[in-house]
């Protein structure tokens, strides 16, 4: 069972601060570096290598899975002035990290809802989906 909050637990339930995010992208530089070391890749002396260590670490902590160490988007609702259809937003494009192979899937996004008694707007949706296919794993938590 997986720790419920931010990077499955690594963030205890915040976001990380900058500062947090800075010394993950340094250990995980080093950890990358021996993993390449490990595979026999000579990145030191190969110049389209210099630096990948680093580039895939921020990679990771700034964008593959930045859902896990920032805190979701904000959302205003607003009221929906008696609109009770259908709201939907689809083809939102998300890249997202297969959780086990820790490898790249891309894919699109389709939601549908019924409006309630306030809808935020249909930018906020393509946030959501977004925030959530960028945390590696994503368990959508929804409430009637």
């Amino acid at each position: 069972m997986v720790k419920a909050g931010y990077a499955n637990g690594a963030a205890e339930g915040r976001p990380l601060t900058n500062e947090e995010k800075l010394a993950m992208i340094a250990d995980a530089e080093v950890a990358f570096g021996k993993f390449l070391d490990a595979l026999k890749v000579n990145w030191r002396e190969d110049p389209n290598s210099d630096k990948t260590p680093y580039r895939v670490a921020k990679a990771y902590v700034n964008d593959l899975w930045a859902g896990r160490y920032n805190g979701p988007p904000s959302i205003t609702g607003f009221p929906s002035d008696g609109y009770d259809g259908m709201v939907f937003e689809g083809g939102i494009p998300l890249t997202s990290m297969c959780s086990h192979h820790h490898q790249p899937v891309k894919g699109v996004c389709y939601i549908g809802l019924l409006a309630g008694v306030k809808v935020i707007g249909l930018s906020k949706y393509t946030r959501i989906a977004q925030w959530c296919a960028r945390r590696g794993t994503c368990l959508l938590y929804t409430s009637a």
